[in-house]
């Protein structure tokens, strides 16, 4: 059997983070040997994600990344927007390859980045080294890559809801996407926004039209073959713990059919082992993917009087696993050229 990659995690105490150590600790190529943190130092993951009790033996260290990576192939960081960038420097430095949860190198355009993020990026000459890492994309790019910036969880969900569209040159102009979302996807640290006698019985929207994952859905979409595009985006505060469920709406011309949306979705994701496409027949829910890598894609289309159709694509996913621990795997078997299900291949809990 072939030596296992020795990966590190740094910033071991969010909820990605947990799903990350999980999974690697059942992945059939990849070693998990250190996990840093700046909080709960000392104390093992145990004591932080309870769901381990006592049986890893990972203690989170307040360590310099030269100490985190030493002897490592692969590091992932879990670690926030405008922290990522202060830290990427050194890491590329040192030789490991890096998946980066984080915002920090997903977006090209600094300005745009620094506009929505509020913040000045201190060394936007590595955005251009970075992969933007969605397999259903780029996958062959992936492939060949040293260094990923993965995917936002709402950019990951409308992007897969509309690349058939966009490779099929019929996305233009204007989409327009509502998307409720779990309370995991607000972080570990609680607020009164996600504090959970208010979240479970509560719905808002909050951020919307100026949603710094805005910008990441125009530029996927735009390289996947969209014109003109121009997102509206309104993300709604939901009461569940885990999921995604976004409703994005476009014009399509006249002449497009049931039929044809049907061909046009059946081949683009023909060879994705995580698509599961439920339309005709039904729609997507988040109970189907939580806790999975699995993605539901859906449709509606609508004759309008002026002549043209209405359609709305609707996608259903994980937020914490192909929202972002999952696709970060995914990206990482894709790197080394193992099994693209490896560590991923399995099923939630239903219901």
């Amino acid at each position: 059997m072939a030596e296992k990659i020795k990966a590190a995690l740094m910033g071991g105490s969010g909820y990605a983070a947990a799903e990350l150590i999980k999974r690697l600790r059942n992945h059939p190529h990849v070693e998990l040997v250190r996990v840093s943190s700046i909080d709960h130092v000392g104390k093992n993951v145990g004591q932080v994600h309870k769901c381990f009790g006592d049986r890893l033996p990972y203690i989170l260290e307040d360590i310099s990344p030269k100490e985190l990576v030493a002897g490592c192939d692969l590091v992932f960081l879990a670690i926030p927007h405008k922290v990522s960038y202060l830290k990427v420097p050194e890491l590329l430095e040192l030789g490991v390859k890096v998946i980066d949860y984080s915002g920090d190198y997903r977006i090209r355009d600094v300005a745009v980045y620094e506009q929505y993020y509020k913040t000045t990026h201190t060394n936007p000459e590595n955005l251009e080294k970075f992969v933007y890492g969605l397999p259903e994309l780029f996958k062959n790019e992936i492939k060949e890559a040293n260094y990923i910036a993965n995917p936002g969880c709402f950019p990951t969900s409308v992007s897969l809801g509309l690349l058939p569209l966009a490779k099929n040159g019929l996305l233009k102009g204007k989409v327009r996407v509502i998307g409720p979302t779990g309370s995991s996807g607000s972080g570990v640290h609680a607020s009164a926004g996600t504090h959970h006698p208010i979240r479970s019985r509560n719905l808002k929207s909050y951020k919307p039209l100026f949603h710094q994952h805005q910008p990441e859905m125009e530029q996927v979409l735009r390289s996947a073959g969209g014109e003109n595009i121009s997102v509206d985006f309104i993300p709604i505060s939901a009461p569940l713990t885990r999921g995604i469920l976004t409703n994005s709406i476009v014009d399509l011309p006249s002449s497009i059919t049931d039929a044809d949306i049907q061909k046009i979705y059946t081949d683009y994701y023909k060879d994705e082992p995580f698509i599961r496409l439920v339309s005709p027949n039904g729609l997507p829910e988040t109970v189907n993917v939580a806790g999975t890598n699995f993605v539901e894609i859906g449709w509606s289309l609508k004759e309008e009087q002026c002549g043209s159709k209405s359609f709305a694509a609707v996608c259903a996913i994980d937020n914490l696993v192909k929202g972002a621990t999952g696709q970060a795997i995914q990206n990482m078997n894709l790197m080394y050229g193992f099994d693209e299900l490896a560590g991923l291949d399995d099923f939630g809990t239903w219901p």
